[in-house]
């Protein structure tokens, strides 16, 4: 990414975090420890992905526990001031608002399992979730969230077309389109260039638009939500001139890293790639894959489409949620024309 779209960001990135090793985490005093890893295998509501995460936050906090307030502090020990000390070390290393809350989120959740589950050992008599009535961290971002207008998404078109770059542009276009995650953007199968678009049940007329192959989506449980994702005639032609381009081969996703002479489904990382080093050198300023959802649903509603249909596309269960987080128009709060 270049210095002039560097300079674009509201603070300093986060120095990154460090990993807590498998060595790292035998040193925390094994009750804790055992607590955790307790809760983490009991926690079948959660998806793979905050597993992941919740396993990454609680072995953080309970490293820093052990490095801070020493080995012998067990979890129903710990009290709201020293979380209050944690939550200010995060905030001193730069972290944003959301990735403090996800800590929060996690150590929470353990402590809630406590209580339920230890009510009646004598030790947890008195033990309390530390994490509340601690505020949350003040709102931070590190880049300003900008729609992505259409004639910004036209050059990227236009820009990769003549690129030759079919791949990284039909990822785009297909979580543009669909209004989809990274993690549903990968799952999608290469035999939906085959797919016949979706007609309407009872006149058998087309509906002008496809379905992919059912995806897991975000959701509770190792399974998630499971759904098809939208695409038009567009997306589906560039489909064509990527699998054309790409060759044939065994692997069955449609989007695919070739290496070493081995070709795999690619991850998430790779997307964030496109993002960080193409599109956003194309359009000079830093974009991100979620803002590809925001924009979709601020463009159908500047259409002067019902808010429900985003609400659709981006499968949330309340209007209010694509309001919030998914309509970035800029006259939205205009009161001007009732006066």
């Amino acid at each position: 990414m270049s210095n002039e779209i560097e300079k674009n960001m509201l603070r300093d990135r986060a120095k990154p975090s460090n990993e807590i090793t498998d060595e790292m985490w035998a040193e925390v005093n094994s009750f804790n420890r055992n607590k955790v890893e307790e809760f983490l295998e009991e926690s079948t509501h959660l998806s793979v992905h905050s597993q992941k995460q919740y396993k990454s936050a609680l072995k953080i906090f309970y490293h820093w526990v052990h490095s801070t307030l020493g080995e012998k502090k067990l979890i129903y020990q710990i009290k709201k001031k020293d979380f209050m000390r944690f939550q200010n070390f995060l905030i001193r290393r730069g972290l944003s608002s959301n990735a403090v809350k996800l800590k929060r989120s996690a150590i929470s959740s353990l402590n809630k399992y406590l209580i339920n589950f230890y009510e009646d050992e004598e030790e947890f008599a008195t033990f309390r979730n530390f994490v509340e009535g601690v505020p949350n961290p003040v709102l931070n971002k590190t880049y300003e969230k900008v729609v992505l207008s259409l004639d910004e998404i036209d050059l990227i078109y236009k820009t990769l077309i003549d690129d030759k770059k079919y791949q990284e542009l039909l990822g785009f276009m297909l979580l543009y389109t669909s209004g989809c995650r990274r993690g549903e953007l990968i799952q999608v199968k290469k035999e939906v260039v085959d797919y016949e678009q979706v007609k309407d049940s009872q006149t058998g007329e087309s509906k002008g638009y496809y379905m992919t192959n059912t995806v897991r989506g975000k959701g509770k449980g190792e399974l998630g939500e499971q759904y098809p994702l939208l695409f038009d005639d567009k997306v589906k032609e560039l489909m064509k001139l990527w699998l054309e381009q790409r060759g044939e081969d065994d692997n069955e996703f449609l989007f695919i890293s070739k290496r070493n002479n081995q070709i795999t489904q690619i991850s998430t990382s790779t997307v964030n790639y496109w993002f960080k080093e193409i599109f956003s050198d194309i359009v000079g300023r830093r974009v991100n894959p979620h803002i590809t959802r925001s924009s979709r649903s601020t463009h159908i509603l500047e259409s002067g489409a019902d808010i429900k249909k985003a609400q659709h596309l981006l499968r949330h269960k309340q209007s209010s949620t694509t309001e919030q987080f998914y309509d970035l128009r800029k006259d939205k709060d205009d009161l001007s024309g009732i006066f």
